[in-house]
């Protein structure tokens, strides 16, 4: 299974998010409740951005998964000639 890694500088702190595809919804609750929290250096600019980046690699996997599904089989060795 592949992990999806998100990190974030802020002040003296690097935020890292690891998360499984499937997992997005509880990735970014935890990006919002870090937003709200006074105590973090994360705030809704950072959030948004994180946000947009969920979203972009969820839409990635996706096309992936569906160009799998859809592509024909092929038979025999690949090859780069005209």
């Amino acid at each position: 299974m592949d992990t999806c890694v998100l990190n974030v500088k802020k002040g003296g702190v690097t935020y890292v998010f690891r998360y499984a595809p499937g997992a997005e919804g509880q990735v970014v609750d935890e990006i919002i409740r870090l937003a709200e929290d006074p105590a973090s250096e994360l705030d809704w600019v950072d959030a948004a951005r994180l946000g947009f980046q969920i979203t972009q690699h969820a839409m990635a996997d996706c096309y992936r998964e569906t160009l799998a599904q859809t592509a024909p089989a092929r038979e025999g060795p690949c090859s780069n000639s005209r």
